[in-house]
This record gives structure tokens, C-alpha cells and sequence, in this order.
């Protein structure tokens, strides 16, 4: 709820308690003098602002208490703080009405604020569950539409004229040079683009994203012949863990893109991922030079980077890090997930 709608609805609530129970009390005041009635009502005013305070005290605990309790619990505590409440509130209209202020009467008269502090926690909760169904419905749609963006990158993946034609062009030098080679490269690039086509797929695990990158460096490796040098390393644990397509890829790309083009000869390409608990981590290291127009390293534009960083964002919201950087000897792509067991 915003802090606007949440006024606007304070005082609506609070105005229909002192309208009801005016109107309520109307018939009473047949037999009075003028006054009365306008007595009255200052008087369910100065008692309804008592109770606008003992609902502000239990916002304050609401807030709190809404995001570490479940809702049946934080439900027991909202009526047990509206009980308290409701106590002070009567003790306060007993002052406002001059009336004994304690008495054996207390508790049973203190019931009817209790429902109503308790009445104004249940709209309460209406509107933050409504609002946190609306978030979370809307970020489902968000993430609909980011995943229908990625299909169409995949798609583009699985096409990529540049690349494709670069390798053909390599395929076709290496036939009559080394037809082994050739062979090997016929059967990396079918693997690559079979990965590609099972990016919707959900038993996709970092091994899968790890054989596809593997292929790609060993076909850039067959076109670059001696310019490039790549390592991976990948423990166990990490390889069975479920991942997401495409989401390690990118940063070998980059790395071996932009690295070719500030990097000495050759050009020397690290990929290392470690799973430690819950915790998923990816460092993709290359001996290029970082240039501080950040996105625009190199001659690209840094759609790949924002691409990654949206998918990251929709598919591990607030679990994950990507920090990419110059580091001492290059630079650096560094990439935690928090995957779960």
C-alpha cells in the first residue's frame, strides 16, 4: 500500500466508525437540548482520535511483524496487540466521558474495541496480501515476457550468422588441410547448437552449459589456431547443479571477443566453477584489457552484459552477484548464484 492510500484509508475507516456510531445514537437524543447531539459527537471524535492513535502503535507492529511471521501467528498476535490496545483505548474514552476510570466492567467493555483494532488489522492485511499478489503477479508477467526475450536470443544463438559463417569458412580451410580436424569441428558445432535448442528445457544442469562452452572454445581454438589457450575447471558438485541456459556462455563469449582484441598473443581464457552449500560459484578470467567505458569494452555495445544481468535478476531475484571487471593480469567476470539444495 502506498503511504498515500494508506491515509486515505485511515481516514475513510476512522470516519465510518464515528458516522455509525453517531447515527446510531441519533434516536437517544429526541429528548435532549441542541447540544446534546453536538456534544456528542466532539465527544465520539476525541474518542475515535484515541482510537486512530492505538492504530497507528499497532501499524508500527504490523509492519514489523508482517515480513518474520506466518500468517497464522502473526493473526494471533495482531488480535492479542488489538486486546492491549484496546485496553489504553478504553481507558482513555473513560477520561474523555469522566467515568470511573477502573472498574470490574473494564475487560467486557474493552471487547468492542478489541473488534474493532482487530476489523482494522484484518483491512489491513487485505491490502499489503492484494498489493504482495499484485507485485508478485506482475513480476510473473515480467518474467514471461524476459523469457520469451531470451527464447528469441537463443533463437539467434542457434543462427548466429557472424559466428556460423566464421566457422564454416575454418571448416572449409581445414577439409583439405587436416580432415580430422574438420570432422571434429563438424561434430562440436552439431553439439553446440543442439545445446541451443534446449534452452527451455528444465533438467539443463551446468554440465550441459559446460559441454556447449567447451565446444565453443575448441572451435575458436581451430579457428585461431595458436592464439588461443582455454582451461576449464569444473568440480563435481557444481557439474550436477541444475542451472538455467546461457547463463555462463555469455561470459565466455565476451572473454574471448573482447579479449582477442586487447589481449597479447595469445590470448589465454580461464573458466573455473565451484559449488560450496547452497552456493554456486563462476569466475571467467581472460588475459585482455579492461577499458572503462564499461559497457563498451572492446567494440560491442554491452547488450550481452544487460541481457545477462535482466535474466539474472528475473530467474534469481536478490540471489545472486555478477561482477565484471579488470583484475591484476586481465580481467575478470565473477558469478554467484545461490541455487538451493
Amino acid at each position: 500500500m502506498t503511504r498515500k492510500g494508506f491515509w486515505i484509508a485511515q481516514l475513510l475507516w476512522w470516519g465510518f466508525y464515528v458516522g455509525v456510531f453517531y447515527l446510531a445514537a441519533l434516536p437517544s437524543f429526541s429528548a435532549m437540548s441542541r447540544i446534546g447531539p453536538l456534544l456528542y459527537f466532539v465527544l465520539k471524535v476525541a474518542k475515535a482520535s484515541v482510537g486512530f492513535a492505538a492504530s497507528m502503535v499497532l501499524y508500527a507492529l504490523l509492519v514489523r511483524w508482517t515480513p518474520r511471521l506466518r500468517l497464522p501467528v502473526l493473526g494471533g498476535c495482531a488480535i492479542a496487540a488489538s486486546f492491549v490496545l484496546a485496553i489504553g483505548w478504553e481507558l482513555a474514552s473513560r477520561a474523555i466521558y469522566r467515568l470511573p476510570i477502573i472498574n470490574d466492567q473494564l475487560i467486557r467493555d474493552a471487547m468492542l474495541p478489541t473488534f474493532v483494532l482487530t476489523a482494522w488489522s484484518a483491512l489491513y492485511f487485505s491490502f499489503v496480501y492484494r498489493d504482495r499478489a499484485n507485485r508478485e503477479t506482475e513480476r510473473e508477467l515480467r518474467a514471461t515476457a524476459l523469457a520469451t526475450e531470451a527464447e528469441l536470443a537463443m533463437l539467434r544463438y542457434q543462427v548466429n550468422p557472424h559466428f556460423l559463417f566464421n566457422s564454416l569458412n575454418s571448416l572449409r580451410a581445414l577439409i583439405d588441410e587436416n580432415p580430422a580436424a574438420a570432422r571434429t569441428m563438424v561434430t562440436q558445432l552439431a553439439d553446440l547448437f543442439r545445446h541451443s535448442l534446449r534452452t527451455t528445457s528444465d533438467d539443463l544442469t551446468v554440465g550441459d552449459e559446460i559441454t556447449a562452452i567447451r565446444n565453443y572454445l575448441d572451435i575458436q581454438k581451430i579457428r585461431f589456431d595458436d592464439s588461443l589457450d582455454a582451461t576449464v575447471d569444473v568440480d563435481d558438485a557444481a557439474e550436477k547443479t541444475q542451472l538455467a541456459a546461457f547463463l555462463i556462455h555469455p561470459l565466455v563469449e565476451n572473454a574471448v571477443k573482447y579479449g582477442r582484441e586487447t589481449s597479447d598473443k595469445p590470448l589465454r581464457v580461464e573458466v573455473r566453477v565451484r559449488r560450496d552449500g547452497d552456493r554456486l560459484d563462476v569466475i571467467v578470467r581472460n588475459t585482455g584489457r579492461w577499458l572503462e567505458n564499461g559497457a563498451q569494452n572492446g567494440a560491442g555495445t554491452g547488450t550481452g552484459l544487460r541481457n545477462l544481468r535482466a535474466r539474472l535478476a528475473h530467474l534469481y531475484p536478490e540471489r545472486h552477484t555478477l561482477e565484471v571487471g579488470a583484475v591484476d593480469g586481465g580481467v575478470r567476470a565473477h558469478l554467484t548464484l545461490e541455487v538451493g539444495a
